[in-house]
């Protein structure tokens, strides 16, 4: 049978902001053992929480097992929520889940390490202080309006 979009959508897109927001969190609670996997689980909680709002033992599981490893770059972290809290929704294997959530936090911070860290940050911050230089204090502003526009884009 095809999924139908329609028919059992348990996450609405109040879910889904509230996984945006959190995700700005995604480093809060960095560790070296599990690096971003505190706040991992913490932007996908909102989605885990009403998808097993009634099976409290199925939500301890699905948050114990999100606490795994977990490290990408931290504004492409996104798409790999959405396609996991959708994996989440449909009630597939957790192993699948597991498997495409790994598959995908690599390249996706690989990805994210050149085009952010490497391309776009030093482009906006050489626009800002090529500004700053001049004596213009709006530079620095410049740069971080320009930076965080891309950043909330993504």
């Amino acid at each position: 049978m095809a999924y139908n979009s329609n028919e059992n959508k348990l996450l609405t897109k109040k879910e889904l902001y509230s996984m945006a927001w959190r995700s700005l969190f995604l480093q809060a609670s960095f560790n070296y053992e599990r690096m971003q996997a505190g706040g991992w689980v913490y932007s996908l909680l909102p989605a885990l929480k009403k998808i097993y709002k009634d099976k409290k033992d199925e939500l301890i599981k699905a948050m114990k097992e999100h606490l795994e490893f977990f490290n990408t770059h931290p504004f492409l972290v996104t798409p790999i929520l959405g396609i996991i809290a959708a994996m989440e929704e449909k009630g597939e294997d957790r192993e699948a889940i597991r498997g495409v959530k790994v598959a995908l936090m690599g390249p996706l911070g690989g990805i994210g390490d050149a085009i952010i860290w490497l391309t776009i940050l030093p482009i906006t911050a050489g626009l800002g202080a090529s500004l700053a230089i001049q004596g213009n204090p709006l530079g620095p502003i410049l740069f971080l309006v320009l930076f965080n526009i891309i950043h909330f884009g993504l």
